[in-house]
């Protein structure tokens, strides 16, 4: 049996939400996810107190040690990443920088980013992001940082402007400077997105203003197999184009804009908590899904190893490079 079975589920997720999911190589899945009765009672201003899960599955072990946890408490935001260059480790990594790795089923509580104007942290981390098998951090005041190795963190804000004490009293300037996502063709080749419309090119040596075409809101990004990025702007808008030259590829008016794009068997895939749909000849087309079950799973994604993980609220499934399956569907278990 490769999916959950109840006790499994049980003990795992109910009661939990996913929110982040990571693939650390074939056939080792990670999930973080947060407590549903604790984030009720909290309410949106006091995130830390509710209870935040890390889940690993590993589906080819033997039964018993398929799936594990451990827990986080007065963590805000919690974010899920695979570093694989110099080390294969798992991070999690909170929107204040607290920073959690994981190898062979061993948890190390690493020091925090630094914070500070010339990096690695300026602000809130609002991303974390695997490029061509680093890890990189993104988010607020022009936070852009990569991994080095246990407790290092090197700082790539370099160039980019610094919030003035005038920036902090204006909300629209605050949002340009928040990076919520990241991506690259390599180390030398990235490219960053905030607010409306702001993007930015990091050329190995110094980051460059993108000039993109709108003042949408942009919300995820990818560095596509086929030599393009692709942008993710709101309502489901998106934009194609590298350097200097951008298309307005597809309007939408969609209730929720992508979280994560990805580029998985030569295809771009697109995901928001209603759904997951792939690009073809520029067109915005519902993937096509073997059944309802998988179709819910939407959310998240996460790719590594040639396998392509999504996750969300409902449940978790995977695609091995040929097939879908299911890991579990919350409706399974009523």
């Amino acid at each position: 049996m490769f999916g959950l079975t109840e006790e499994e589920y049980r003990k795992r997720f109910d009661g939990y939400v996913v929110t982040d999911c990571a693939v650390l190589k074939r056939g080792h899945y990670y999930f973080v996810s947060r407590n549903l009765a604790e984030s009720e009672r909290a309410g949106p201003t006091a995130e830390a107190t509710v209870t935040k899960r890390l889940c690993w599955f590993f589906p080819n072990e033997p039964a018993g040690n398929r799936i594990q946890d451990m827990e986080f408490e007065g963590y805000f935001d919690l974010m899920v990443g695979a570093s694989r260059n110099f080390e294969e480790k798992i991070l999690c990594v909170s929107m204040n920088g607290l920073v959690t790795s994981m190898s062979a089923g061993e948890e190390d509580d690493e020091k925090p980013i630094v914070k500070g104007m010339t990096g690695p942290r300026r602000g809130a981390i609002e991303r974390i992001r695997t490029i061509d098998g680093t890890l990189y951090a993104a988010g607020g005041d022009h936070t852009v940082c990569m991994r080095k190795g246990r407790n290092s963190w090197e700082s790539l804000c370099l160039n980019l402007p610094k919030p003035t004490l005038a920036d902090f009293n204006d909300v629209v300037k605050t949002n340009n400077m928040v990076f919520v996502d990241i991506d690259g063709f390599s180390a030398n080749d990235l490219y960053a997105i905030a607010g409306a419309g702001r993007v930015w090119h990091f050329d190995g040596t110094k980051w460059s203003a993108v000039a993109y075409p709108s003042n949408m809101d942009v919300y995820s990004i990818c560095c596509a197999g086929d030599g393009y990025v692709y942008i993710g702007a709101q309502s489901g808008s998106v934009f194609r184009g590298r350097d200097n030259e951008w298309t307005l590829l597809v309007r939408e008016m969609l209730t929720l804009p992508f979280k994560d794009i990805v580029w998985h068997g030569g295809k771009v895939w697109l995901t928001s908590d209603y759904g997951l749909w792939n690009l073809i000849d520029g067109k915005l087309v519902e993937a096509d899904l073997p059944s309802s079950d998988i179709k819910v799973c939407a959310g998240n994604l996460s790719v590594g190893d040639g396998e392509m993980l999504m996750a969300g609220t409902h449940g978790a499934a995977v695609h091995d490079g040929k097939e879908w399956k299911l890991i579990f569907h919350r409706l399974q278990f009523p």
